[in-house]
């Protein structure tokens, strides 16, 4: 009598509504791809279930190579599939790496800002460097308030989440390519001001966080960037 109240009180996951168990699947993803690929093989139900894009605009990337050593058609499928499903971190790294390599600009634009919108501060920051050398009154002011947006939110002070450490990290495993970068860095601010220093040695990383002007703090961020081009 025990075990057969057991058995009845005993639910399979295999039936749940297929809403859940997609939540379920995703929730697995955004923690580890690996574990979202040996789901998929348990049965032909997870298989189907994990195929839905909401899988895919939230697996993983941690796992993936940004610069892969060697290209392997399976995971380039996949990364294409997680871009077409509007996942913000496969966005981010095709944006940031086609932009800087001189590919595709327009379309290397188009994925950060997808992925900015969505709330990825990386492409956020990213885009905001991007916009201040493109140039121009317009343009350059959206990069401003941008970085600045960032910086309001705490997002540069946050030593667990820093865009500025991560975009310098990704362009020293690429090759900077675009002309873009070539010119002189761009100023934000015109004007002088008595600037607080530190005694403290700084060094590239070490972005002074002090700066009432906007416009200087934005400097600073630029000058970062430069520092992680190889050629400056």
């Amino acid at each position: 009598m025990a075990n057969e109240q057991k058995g009845r009180s005993t639910t399979s996951i295999l039936s749940l509504p297929t809403e859940v168990l997609s939540e379920v699947l995703a929730r697995v993803a955004s923690c580890s791809s690996t574990d979202l690929f040996r789901a998929k093989l348990c049965c032909k139900l997870f298989y189907e279930v994990s195929e839905a894009d909401n899988i895919y605009h939230r697996v993983s990337m941690d796992k993936f190579e940004i610069v892969p050593w060697s290209k392997n058609d399976q995971v380039s499928r996949f990364l294409k599939k997680c871009r077409e499903s509007k996942n913000p971190e496969a966005l981010y790294r095709k944006g940031v790496v086609d932009y800087f390599t001189d590919k595709h600009e327009d379309s290397a634009l188009e994925c950060l800002e997808e992925a900015a919108n969505s709330g990825h501060a990386d492409a956020a920051y990213a885009l905001g460097i991007i916009y201040i050398f493109l140039g121009g009154d317009e343009l350059k002011r959206k990069g401003m308030r941008l970085l600045s947006g960032l910086k309001k939110s705490r997002i540069l002070k946050a030593k667990q989440f820093h865009p500025r450490h991560n975009l310098r990290a990704l362009l020293r495993m690429i090759w900077v390519k675009n002309p873009l970068f070539l010119n002189p860095t761009p100023i934000c601010c015109a004007m002088t001001h008595e600037r607080k220093t530190s005694s403290w040695p700084m060094d590239a990383d070490d972005v002074e966080e002090e700066s009432t002007c906007e416009a200087c703090a934005c400097d600073e961020e630029i000058g970062a960037i430069c520092a992680a081009l190889p050629y400056r």
